[in-house]
């Protein structure tokens, strides 16, 4: 499939049919266009809803991490996303990770930082 050439209303349908959390497991690359996706209008909505039923997903915490702390992703709107989804994350689990979410709470980028989503 050339996604360069569908249109936000069939992407939007590619994504519902392929999720990221697969036989108990996450997809980083799935996972990565849906953060992507979650920034426009047609598929926000899904994309939240997605991720709503993941609050207390360990393993989903450590990958939205990872967007967000690598700057291989620097610039990208995943990094943006990430922040959002983890401060969406249940509290308790993100005690567990007070260390990272106090290092990701240092970018200067309001967008990139969790815990302005918190506020």
């Amino acid at each position: 499939m050339n996604y360069e050439e569908m249109n936000y209303k069939e992407y939007a349908k590619y994504l519902k049919e392929n999720p990221p959390f697969n036989d108990n497991k996450w997809d980083k690359e799935i996972l990565y266009e849906y953060l992507v996706y979650s920034c426009i209008i047609t598929t926000k909505a899904y994309i939240n809803e997605y991720f709503s039923k993941y609050t207390n997903d360990e393993n989903l915490l450590k990958l939205l991490f990872d967007f967000l702390l690598d700057d291989d992703y620097d610039g990208s709107d995943c990094q943006m996303s990430a922040a959002y989804y983890i401060s969406r994350m249940d509290k308790t689990l993100l005690e567990k990770y007070r260390d990272l979410l106090s290092e990701a709470g240092k970018n200067p980028v309001d967008a990139r930082n969790p815990l302005k989503y918190m506020e």
